[in-house]
């Protein structure tokens, strides 16, 4: 069995980062807000909060995370429901393991209206989603692509555009002018931190263009934009091309 990467992490990973990462998930529940998406599944949801952040903007949604780790400090919160959550690697007859059959409504979605108390959470890889085709309004995928082997990342992504018209990157991107250089710099201390095989995937998603790159190379049109980290950062809202469904 594949250890977890975050086991180590979890318990104090809100701790540390709340304040750099609330920031963040604000903007992404604005832009959701803003853009009428009312029903999101936040791919590498890892401890929830981004969920919460959106449950309390009006949003609908469901957290998944493949961390065993950071869905049990998830859990540990009452912002999230332990009754709700379903694990997609356990079977049986979960009905969020089922996929829509010829354009079928997805369970998931039509269940919005019973989690109106709290947010469910399921365990899940985000390349392999236990949803319906266009069973969201979009998914965001926030910090998390950056530190997945290219082709790990790439599936993620498409697996998100399979699900949703739509997606929100929160991600690296590379300094557009010198003002950007300190922060675009500073990112490597972290990213260096979290471990070498972390910082190796870091490395490489920046040589091939950060969330940017990312976006270009899956040919999804990128229709709104917002800086994040002082000029180090991205928060893409980004839809799939036509002809691909």
């Amino acid at each position: 069995m594949t250890a977890d990467p975050y086991a180590r992490i979890a318990e104090w990973y809100d701790l540390l980062l709340n304040p750099v990462l609330d920031g963040v998930r604000r903007a992404v529940a604005e832009v959701c807000r803003a853009e009428g998406l009312l029903r999101v599944l936040d791919a590498c949801c890892g401890t929830g909060r981004q969920c919460a952040v959106l449950r309390g903007a009006g949003v609908g949604c469901i957290g998944s995370d493949l961390s065993p780790a950071m869905l049990g400090a998830a859990r540990s919160a009452t912002r999230v429901a332990r009754p709700c959550e379903r694990d997609a690697a356990c079977g049986g007859g979960d009905p969020l393991r089922q996929r829509a059959v010829g354009g079928g409504e997805s369970p998931s979605a039509a269940g919005f209206p019973q989690f109106s108390c709290r947010i469910p959470l399921l365990r899940a890889d985000a390349r392999v989603l236990p949803f319906a085709d266009n069973a969201f309004d979009a998914v965001v995928l926030s910090l998390a692509l950056h530190e997945m082997p290219e082709a790990v990342g790439n599936a993620a992504l498409a697996e998100a555009l399979r699900v949703a018209p739509r997606v929100l990157l929160a991600d690296y991107r590379l300094a557009e002018r010198n003002l950007d250089l300190p922060a675009a710099l500073f990112v490597h201390l972290p990213e260096r931190l979290a471990g070498a095989e972390h910082y190796r995937n870091f490395r490489g998603f920046m040589a091939r263009g950060g969330v940017e790159g990312l976006a270009h190379r899956a040919g999804v049109t990128v229709i709104r934009r917002e800086r994040l980290f002082g000029g180090a950062g991205a928060l893409l809202l980004a839809e799939r091309n036509s002809r691909a469904g």
